[in-house]
């Protein structure tokens, strides 16, 4: 049994004997398909490939034998030939992209769903003080309170000459922040509380330095700060006529790396989730209620004005304001941001800028960086004209 191509012998003579000899003649009917195809299309192919990329070079010179065409350059015959074979190599690489674009949607859902039965467990465990429901009547009124929650980074452990952070300084934080939250509100006599979440509630793991100084596991940081600001929440409910919150996710709860991770693949989302189970006996709450425009922008509307919210991490420039306006396809009043950690009112083009600050303060990496910040937050009081007034809300615990 010889498939090695002789002296003599032309290129489509050869794959005449080999194709030939396999499937029609039977004279090489024990030769092995991978090896055929090594020799036919300089590359070994699965069996099944093979047998069907060689069916089809015999369609090819078969026709070439009924038209009797034998005089030809092997160039020109075997374009034809090539030709089959990269239609089959397409279908072969389709049948790999579906199959890959397959598992992955199933080691995501596999991933999500291992991760809400974590935090259902979470709920369900009796580890979890209890949350009640006392709502209050407020007359109503023609402001309501825009409250910034962003970039909490629960989770990381910080100790340096500026600053002292921990998941028990940030259950302190969130106390003070709540106690001016309703100081303000009684100022004013507000109606309702939206709060607004820029992102990165959690350490996450995406630095080596953040790695290093995390005190909980990603797990255990969605689940901390969620039951935080569940009861966040709760309190404001009984101090208002609704509570609404909204978010989008940051770049500090990806699950891989910058390169490696898509930008609509964080653990931020199942803050939501995690809330929505939690505070579904409470009436006056709603949850994830705004136009979620992709992963990234969120669009709310507040007495009559549209708020984009956004992260920051794609959206540093002044000149992404009026992307902003394009891609949200209705008039923008106002962006609100996070990602810089630190608190500033300002207006680009038109549009108002309210960028929120930090829970965290400055950690090992803003060290390194030269970046200094304090840890605050941002409660604007806004009516049918717009933002009224706002605070820089600091939330120094000593």
């Amino acid at each position: 049994m010889n498939i090695e191509r002789q002296p003599q012998e032309s290129l489509v003579d050869y794959h005449k004997r080999l194709i030939y000899g396999k499937l029609v003649d039977r004279t090489l009917a024990d030769a092995d398909y991978v090896e055929l195809s090594e020799k036919l299309y300089g590359q070994p192919y699965s069996s099944d490939v093979a047998r069907r990329m060689m069916y089809g070079s015999r369609k090819t010179l078969e026709l070439l034998d009924s038209q009797q065409i034998a005089a030809v350059e092997d160039s020109s015959v075997l374009s034809d030939i090539d030709e089959k074979i990269i239609e089959l190599k397409k279908e072969r690489q389709k049948f790999f992209d579906q199959r890959n674009a397959f598992n992955k949607v199933v080691r995501e859902r596999s991933r999500q769903e291992e991760l809400n039965e974590i935090l259902i467990d979470a709920i369900k465990s009796g580890d979890l003080p209890r949350l009640e429901y006392k709502p209050a009547y407020i007359e109503p009124s023609s402001n309501d309170l825009l409250v910034s929650l962003n970039d909490i980074h629960y989770g990381i452990d910080v100790n340096n000459a500026w600053n002292t952070y921990n998941p028990d300084v940030c259950r302190k934080m969130m106390r003070i922040y709540l106690n001016k939250i309703i100081a303000i509100a009684e100022l004013h006599h507000s109606d309702n509380c939206i709060v607004y979440n820029c992102g990165d509630s959690i350490s996450g793991r995406i630095h080596l330095t953040i790695q290093i100084a995390n005190k909980e596991n990603v797990i255990d940081q969605v689940k901390g700060v969620s039951e935080l600001i569940a009861e966040l929440l709760a309190e404001l409910s009984s101090h208002f006529n609704t509570v609404t919150y909204i978010s989008v996710p940051g770049n500090h709860s990806r699950l891989d790396s910058k390169e490696n991770s898509p930008y609509d693949e964080r653990m931020d989302d199942l803050i939501e989730w995690y809330l929505e189970a939690r505070l579904q006996d409470f009436k006056n709450i709603t949850i994830n209620t705004y136009d979620r425009i992709d992963a990234t922008m969120f669009i709310t509307n507040i007495r009559g004005k549209n708020y984009v919210g956004v992260h920051g991490d794609f959206d540093g420039s002044p000149t992404k304001i009026a992307a902003l306006q394009a891609m949200a396809q209705k008039p923008i009043y106002a962006v609100l941001s996070g990602h810089k950690h630190h608190n500033m009112c300002d207006e680009v083009q038109g549009v108002k800028t309210v960028m929120a600050g930090s829970f965290l303060g400055i950690d090992d990496f803003c060290i390194q960086k030269r970046i200094f910040g304090k840890p605050e937050q941002m409660v604007c009081v806004c009516d049918n004209t717009g933002i009224v007034c706002h605070y820089d809300i600091d939330l120094k615990t000593t």
